[in-house]
């Protein structure tokens, strides 16, 4: 690993379908993962575990403290100063992971969820500390120019993650669940870290490292709006689970999960371009372009398809989760206005815009998380959901056509 040069343009698009080919692996063996986990385990028991999954993912995507993305705009400019960087960065993530697992098993709410499995605390604190490394390490190879390891990574995660789930669960039933999450990624944690601090070499230019100040005018709105993402991503099912009840939210969490892979894979296709236009702003109006066509070409037929196949795909898991057949479907729908939005979120990210990235994120969790609390049903949720994407990608797309160089006044 080198110091962090700009890829061309072709490069972009190649580290980011790497990064959408990675979610895209995550996603399909984590469909296989609860799959299985269905045919092996009681629904009831389903739904308990998978609150537990969404109780370290929340974790996770809060102590992370916003360093994920502002990773992706400060390593491009670290030069020689990259490893100090990357010192600082690791150091925060993990404390933060410490602090947020402890808080979330004090927390009552969090208590009940951790309690719902054997040895839940011992096993909470883990998973949860070593998840937020885990996902910080995918920005910290795509800031190095390095996106292309980022598929072995998951792929690898997810591999060791189905052989241990097939081979535990059996045995231990929801533990072994538990289990098959978190042994794969600690030691992907250890084994990425290791490399990445052996390999990386000072880049050839003197580099700057963020002052105070543009630490704090970045990461003081982007991370109430990671906070607020995280939510959008793992709250909801737990709103889901108070209301409807643990089976229901079995049936819930597979749609939200399949959903949230899709948008992962957006984000994570839209993050080679952050780091691009970190370096070259003057391009930005073309990169954006060339970006955007690229990810409405991947991920509009990708959401078709899924919808034509949904009461297939969700009768995998069971007869009893067709039942969510029609909310997958409207979900779907609501993903391809959602493409603007996460476009939106890369060019306020890249331009040191916080409060852009803010106001973008701030606002779908918002209406994602009232919508859950309020609506009579699920099948409501989505076309409420469906209707508010829509409002918000008008409103991103006009957004940009004035805000970016060359924009027509």
């Amino acid at each position: 690993m080198t110091g962090t040069r700009p890829a061309p343009a072709r490069g972009m698009v190649a580290d980011g379908l790497a990064l959408s080919a990675s979610a895209g692996i995550t996603a399909v063996a984590g469909m296989i993962g609860w799959v299985l986990a269905a045919r092996l385990l009681p629904t009831a028991e389903v739904g308990d575990t998978s609150a537990f999954v969404s109780g370290f993912l929340l974790v996770a995507g809060v102590a992370e403290l916003g360093l994920g993305p502002a990773i992706l705009r400060w390593l491009p400019r670290s030069g020689a100063r990259n490893r100090r960087l990357l010192a600082r960065s690791y150091l925060a993530v993990l404390l933060g992971g410490l602090a947020g697992s402890v808080v979330f098993v004090l927390v009552p709410a969090g208590g009940e969820v951790v309690h719902r499995l054997p040895a839940g605390v011992l096993l909470f604190i883990p998973a949860a500390v070593g998840w937020t490394l885990f996902q910080f390490q995918d920005a910290v190879l795509t800031g190095l120019n390095q996106a292309r390891w980022v598929p072995v990574e998951n792929g690898s995660f997810s591999v060791a993650r189905l052989a241990l789930l097939g081979a535990l669960a059996p045995v231990l039933g929801s533990l072994g669940l538990v289990l098959s999450w978190m042994v794969p990624t600690v030691l992907g944690v250890v084994v990425v870290t290791v490399l990445v601090f052996r390999r990386v070499r000072p880049g050839p230019a003197p580099g700057v490292l963020p002052d105070r100040r543009e630490i704090v005018r970045l990461l003081a709105p982007t991370y109430p709006a990671t906070v607020c993402l995280v939510v959008l991503y793992n709250l909801v099912p737990l709103i889901v689970l108070h209301r409807f009840g643990a089976e229901a939210n079995a049936v819930f969490f597979v749609v939200w999960t399949a959903i949230n892979a899709l948008d992962v894979a957006a984000t994570a296709f839209v993050n080679p371009l952050v780091v691009r236009l970190s370096a070259e702003p003057g391009n930005a109006r073309r990169l954006v372009r060339e970006a955007g066509g690229r990810l409405v070409l991947v991920f509009a037929p990708v959401l078709l398809i899924g919808g034509l196949l949904a009461g297939v795909l969700l009768a995998i898991f069971g007869p009893q989760y067709t039942q969510g057949a029609g909310l997958l479907r409207i979900l779907l729908a609501s993903q391809l206005p959602r493409l603007a939005v996460v476009l939106g979120v890369g060019v306020h990210l890249a331009a040191g815009r916080g409060l852009g990235v803010a106001a973008l994120h701030a606002m779908t969790a918002l209406v994602a998380v009232v919508l859950a609390l309020v609506v009579p049903s699920q099948l409501a949720f989505g076309v409420a959901l469906l209707v508010a994407q829509c409002v918000l990608a008008v409103v991103v797309l006009a957004d940009l056509r004035v805000r970016l160089p060359g924009a027509r006044r």
